[in-house]
C-alpha cells in the first residue's frame, strides 16, 4: 500500500493550494526552514486517525482553544491517494467531530490503516530524540502533565512492542554497526554489548537512533507495507555511518517499505542517488515558499537533475567562500 499522491488546501504553511506526486519507495525531501516538509509527512501520518489532528502538531493539547484551530483550518482540504485510491477529507473532522470526513470506505477511518486484508503499519520517527528517557513517558502523557505532541509519543509505544522474535538479517546488521543488541524491559531501553546493559540515555545518540530503527524492525511495526517517516535521520549521525543508514534504508524499500525522509544533509540525499539500484524507486523534492507565501514542489528521480536545490547552493557558497579565504579574497556571502 503506497501513497501516491497528496492535495493540501489551506494547511498551516500550506497556504492556497499543493498538490504533490510521491514514488512508491524512497521520497527525499529537501528545502529551507518553514517549507512545509515536517508538516507534509504529519499530514499523511495523521490523516484517518481518531485522534484529535491538533495533538500531531501541537503540544500542550490541552492549552489549545479548539475553535480557533477550527477557524484556522475552516476551509482545509485534504486528498490522499493509496494505490490509486483516492481518499477526501479535512482535518477538522479528527477529534473535533464538527464535520465528518468522507472515505472510500469506514475502514479508512481508523488509526491503523487497511488495504482490506491486514493492517497497515504506520511509523513516524520525530527529529526529538524520545528513547532516552521513555520511562512512563507515555502515560504521564496522557494525564495532560507533559509537552509533546502525539508524533513524539508514539514512536515510544511503537517501540515498546514486544520483540523476542530472532533479529532479522537487516537488523543483525544493525546489531554489528552499534556494536550490541537492542533491548526494552517494557520502560527503559538498553543496548546490550558484551552482556552489560546500557541505557539509552547513556549511549552516543547516533548508536541510538540506529537501535531505534533495529529495535521498530525487529518487532516489525517496520515490514513488508509499512510505512516510514523520517524527520532529519542525518541528526546527530557521524557523517560515516550516513552511507551504513542509506544502505539499510534501501533494503527496506527493496523489501516493501515505503520511506519519507525530510533532511537538510547533502551527504544523506546524494548517496541515496549514488547508491540506488534498478530494484529500488528514489524521489527527491524540493519544497521553497514563493513570494506570496505559498509553497510549491519540483522533483526529479535523479538527484542532479533537480532544479532550486538547497542544499547544492549551500554547497556553492561553502566552495565560493574557501576558494575566496585561499585567495585572500573578502567574500561578502
Amino acid at each position: 500500500m503506497a501513497i501516491n499522491r497528496v492535495e493540501i488546501k489551506d494547511f498551516l504553511v500550506f497556504k492556497g493550494e499543493f498538490s504533490v506526486d510521491f514514488c512508491p519507495g524512497v521520497n527525499v525531501l529537501i528545502g529551507a526552514n518553514a517549507t512545509g516538509k515536517t508538516t507534509l509527512m504529519k499530514v499523511i501520518y495523521c490523516f484517518g486517525s481518531k485522534h484529535n489532528w491538533c495533538s500531531y502538531f501541537y503540544n500542550n493539547i490541552n492549552e489549545i482553544d479548539c475553535g480557533k484551530c477550527d477557524e484556522e483550518i475552516r476551509n482545509t482540504e485534504i486528498t490522499l491517494q493509496r494505490d490509486g485510491v483516492t481518499i477526501q477529507g479535512n482535518l477538522t473532522g479528527m477529534g473535533l467531530n464538527r464535520r465528518s470526513m468522507h472515505y472510500a470506505s469506514l475502514s479508512d477511518y481508523e488509526d491503523s490503516w487497511t488495504d482490506g486484508k491486514q493492517e497497515i503499519s504506520r511509523v513516524y520517527i520525530p527529529e526529538k530524540d524520545m528513547l532516552s528517557n521513555s520511562h512512563s513517558l507515555p502515560e504521564t502523557w496522557e494525564s495532560k502533565l507533559l509537552s509533546f505532541n502525539r508524533c513524539e509519543i508514539d514512536i515510544i509505544k511503537k517501540s515498546r512492542v514486544a520483540g523476542e522474535r530472532t533479529p532479522q538479517p537487516l537488523v543483525r546488521k544493525i546489531f554489528n554497526v552499534i556494536g550490541g543488541d537492542v533491548e526494552c524491559d517494557g520502560q527503559v531501553f538498553y543496548i546490550v554489548r558484551n552482556g552489560k546493559k546500557i541505557e539509552f540515555s547513556a549511549e552516543a545518540s547516533g548508536f541510538r537512533k540506529l537501535g531505534l530503527l533495529a529495535a521498530l524492525i525487529r518487532n516489525e511495526q517496520i515490514k513488508k507495507g509499512s510505512i516510514l517517516f523520517w524527520d532529519e535521520p542525518e541528526n546527530s549521525l557521524n557523517p560515516e555511518l550516513v552511507p551504513v543508514l542509506v544502505e539499510i534504508l534501501l533494503e527496506l524499500q527493496s523489501n516493501g517499505v515505503q520511506i519519507f525522509l525530510a533532511t537538510h544533509n547533502y551527504n544523506l540525499a546524494r548517496y541515496f542517488d549514488i547508491k540506488k539500484s534498478d530494484v529500488n524507486s528514489v524521489m527527491f523534492f524540493n519544497l521553497s515558499k514563493t513570494e506570496n507565501g505559498s509553497i510549491e514542489c519540483v522533483s526529479s528521480s535523479e538527484y542532479t537533475n533537480l532544479s532550486e536545490n538547497v542544499l547544492e547552493k549551500a554547497g556553492e557558497k561553502l566552495f565560493n567562500a574557501v576558494v575566496a579565504n585561499a585567495m585572500g579574497i573578502q567574500d561578502d556571502e
